[in-house]
């Protein structure tokens, strides 16, 4: 876990990240329980590999914090770890039933735009899809309401 220090100096590099997430998902995402948790579901599931192991709680993170689709996660686990289907599946079921049933839900004052990420580029994460314009109303006579002679 980060010093308070740190913690303070990432608060001051980037204040847009710590406005947008609210604090007590950052405390419970930082707590040690939680990486704990993580390591020990990636042992669970059979993978020991610390580097592999960064990857997954990389993800897992991410998803945690709205940047990644939770749903997609077992996806995401496999292209972006390296991991085979079945370990995926499982360490999402766990992480959801571990770690995601405890954080309380909270709408987000805003919709999160999912960008594509320069930090996992086997991430396919495309950008919100632009809304087409809506057709203007021109104003127009309306000639079928018009009274014939």
């Amino acid at each position: 876990m980060p010093e308070e220090f740190d913690v303070q100096k990432l608060k001051s590099e980037y204040p847009q990240f710590f406005e947008e997430v609210p604090p007590e998902l950052l405390e419970f995402i930082l707590a040690k329980e939680t990486s704990s948790k993580i390591a020990e579901i990636c042992f669970e599931s059979g993978v020991e590999d610390e580097e592999k192991i960064e990857k997954i709680a990389y993800r897992i993170t991410l998803a945690l914090l709205g940047k990644i689709p939770k749903e997609n996660l077992t996806e995401i686990l496999e292209k972006g770890a390296g991991l085979n289907h079945e370990i995926a599946r499982k360490i999402h079921a766990l992480v959801n039933l571990l770690i995601s049933s405890k954080i309380k839900e909270t709408p987000p004052a805003q919709p999160t735009k999912l960008k594509r990420s320069p930090l996992i580029p086997e991430l396919v994460l495309e950008e919100e899809l632009e809304k087409p314009p809506k057709p203007e109303n021109h104003s127009k006579k309306d000639i079928y309401r018009e009274l014939t002679e």
